[in-house]
């Protein structure tokens, strides 16, 4: 039995879909495999399709294909014509002389390895599920939340779970690289690389950058000198942070101006450039001035290295260590000069999940993966399995299409999973789509 001539589905001669595609049908087995035969007429029997890698080299690796009657184990290349294996530069190349079979969409040309043997070849053109183009199709011109938004009841929901798992993961080990490259930067030392990743969450995404430069300018060593003297700490942070280069009216931050050029002149320090921070379509409760004076109490309270932020993950230990209080002049001023009707300025329960979740969770993470603590890998999961999730737009789109975020652990998931997988249509490497494509074939 012959397949069926293809529909004018798969009639583009320039198959739009992307070798991507291609690599996808082949190693889930998305085509017709009755009768299948290579270009010069031999049986092909695929015993192993093989798994696609992402490194140099070919496209899938452990394949096993029976070949003529003859059993071949090694590499399968993919193409979208014959002919590119040698616009690519394989047949010059010895990482291409283990591939066992050449798999194309359309043969236009018979290619050879480095040695001189003609490379097997199996052409796709006729034989592609066109359920399955159908459905990536969709997928790609889909205007939804998400791509899958529309068909993403059709998964089963015993498989979200494992792959949420892993696309956590995932997200922790992009945020180590990030980390990481921090950690070389300053020395290899753990607690200004923990200093800086507090400041930037204490900016909240707005300030982050902002509070990066301030973190920067003033070394943790050096502002822990003076934790024991509130006066002295914020001067510091404010004067770092340019943000004490005015006149003012008020005593207060006239003192923190005095003492800030005393400690500035003898310590070499430059401050930061106030242009950077942003006032602007914030809650008052979130403004930089609160925040740094918010910073200011946390570095007076936890010892010289922050250590006691790492060593537990007991949630209402690390609330009551982080659920600081600005200091008494904030009580009544949301900026220098302006006075405010009276409140007391503490970081709350939702400022101080903000720190945990993107500050002490992936600095445990990455810590945990640069030093071989395997204790703080494992205390970062646990606490994102404690911490209820984050509120936000993203999520209650999640929420909307059937998946909650019941914790911070699922929450970062399902985030991680829309920017890394859903907003750049990587549908075929995301275990969600995957599912959905292989089950247009049965």
């Amino acid at each position: 039995m012959q397949p069926s001539p293809a529909p004018a589905l798969l009639l583009d001669p320039t198959f739009p879909y992307g070798e991507e595609l291609l690599q996808f049908i082949w190693e889930q087995r998305l085509f017709e495999q009755h009768a299948l035969r290579t270009t010069d007429g031999r049986e092909v029997e695929v015993v192993k399709a093989g798994r696609i890698q992402y490194d140099s080299g070919p496209d899938l690796v452990d394949a096993q294909v029976r070949i003529g009657g003859q059993l071949w184990a090694g590499m399968v290349e993919v193409h979208l014509r014959s002919s590119e294996w040698n616009a690519h530069g394989h047949a010059r190349d010895a990482a291409y002389e283990n591939v066992v079979l050449h798999v194309v969409y359309e043969h236009d040309a018979e290619v050879r390895t480095l040695r001189g043997h003609v490379l097997p070849t199996v052409e796709l053109f006729p034989r592609i599920s066109t359920q399955s183009i159908a459905l990536y199709q969709g997928l790609m011109r889909s205007k939804g939340f998400v791509p899958c938004a529309d068909r993403i009841a059709q998964v089963d929901q015993d498989r979200i779970g494992p792959w949420l798992e892993r696309v956590l993961i995932e997200r922790l080990e992009r945020k180590t690289m990030e980390v990481e490259a921090l950690y070389r930067q300053l020395g290899n030392d753990a607690s200004e690389t923990f200093y800086h990743m507090l400041a930037r969450a204490f900016g909240l995404k707005v300030n982050a950058e902002p509070f990066s430069m301030l973190a920067h300018s003033l070394p943790l060593k050096t502002v822990l000198k003076y934790r024991d003297d509130a006066l002295r700490t914020e001067a510091l942070l404010f004067g770092q942070a340019g943000l004490l280069q005015v006149d003012f009216v008020d005593e207060y931050p006239r003192q923190l101006q005095r003492e800030h050029a005393l400690l500035a002149h003898f310590h070499g320090l430059r401050p930061a450039p106030v242009a950077a921070w942003k006032f602007a379509r914030m809650r008052p409760v979130n403004f930089p001035t609160v925040r740094i004076a918010q910073l200011a109490q946390l570095l007076m309270r936890c010892d010289g290295g922050l250590s006691a932020l790492l060593d537990t993950d007991n949630v209402n230990e690390l609330f009551n260590l982080l659920d600081v209080e600005a200091s008494a002049y904030w009580n009544d001023h949301y900026r220098f000069d302006a006075p405010s009707v009276p409140r007391v300025k503490r970081l709350g329960r939702a400022g101080v999940e903000h720190i945990l979740i993107n500050a002490i969770v992936p600095a445990l993470f990455a810590l945990g993966r640069l030093q071989g603590r395997d204790a703080y890998t494992d205390r970062a999961l646990h606490l994102l399995e404690q911490l209820p999730s984050e509120r936000n737009q993203l999520l209650a789109g999640w929420s909307a299409l059937g998946l909650r975020a019941d914790t911070a652990a699922r929450g970062q998931a399902l985030i991680e999973l829309k920017n890394a997988y859903c907003a750049q249509r990587r549908c075929l490497s995301c275990g969600i789509g995957n599912q959905l494509l292989k089950c247009t074939v049965k």
